[in-house]
């Protein structure tokens, strides 16, 4: 597998107390998914195969999620034991989601909810759920940033392309330029009001004439 020099090997991503989690331990599970797999260059692979590398990487640093929950403990309703109501620690994921988008983008992938929840090795549907949350929550905003950071990985890609059909896209997608009122539209339209003119002179004149006659039988009835 091809190295990718720029990944920090010894950084510590999240401090999890009974667990640490470096770069380097993602790194060394990243290239064995890929020998197991048998990938020899993971910035050519697809998607799929990215997120089976992320499903191996998850299962491997993440076998017990439980060290992934929310460690606070409060009373729930009239409850006298306070729980942590199955929670995940929404702090940690927020470190592991912002690593996770890092690494996406040195291998150059699509960033997806899906992909996040194998390298967190969480249920797929957790992100769809933090997404009906308020939007000040810490939840809210990982989905967030997990949209936000796909949308910009698809704008890169069709920028990429080399493609004039990529670079429209990335246009209208900023810009609005394929939008009513700007670019090639905003001009069409320019041309057709150019091209109705004649008809807009010949509807003056016919009103000016009528308003003619009207002040010129007033004039004889004396009525004016």
């Amino acid at each position: 597998m091809q190295d990718i020099e720029s990944v920090d090997i010894t950084r510590l991503i999240v401090d999890l107390g009974t667990v640490q989690i470096y770069t380097s331990t993602v790194q060394d599970l990243i290239d064995q998914a890929c020998i197991e797999f048998h990938i020899d260059d993971l910035l050519k692979a697809g998607q799929r195969q990215w997120k089976a590398v992320m499903q191996y990487v998850g299962m491997h640093l993440f076998p017990d999620t439980s060290v992934l929950k929310d460690k606070s403990l409060k009373p729930l309703g009239n409850a006298t034991i306070p729980t942590n109501c199955n929670r995940y620690d929404r702090e940690v994921l927020y470190k592991l989601c912002d690593y996770y988008i890092y690494i996406s983008n040195v291998y150059s992938k699509l960033v997806s909810t899906v992909a996040f929840s194998y390298f967190c090795n969480i249920p797929t549907n957790t992100m769809d759920i933090w997404s009906t949350e308020e939007p000040s929550s810490l939840a809210f905003k990982m989905w967030q940033k997990l949209q936000r950071s796909r949308k910009d990985c698809i704008l890169d890609r069709a920028y990429d392309s080399n493609s004039p059909v990529g670079t429209m896209f990335v246009g209208n997608n900023e810009f609005g330029m394929n939008q009513p009122g700007i670019g090639d539209n905003a001009t069409q339209r320019r041309a057709i009001t150019a091209q109705e003119l004649p008809r807009l002179d010949e509807k003056k004149s016919q009103e000016l004439h009528a308003i003619d006659t009207q002040f010129t039988d007033a004039a004889v009835n004396n009525t004016v």
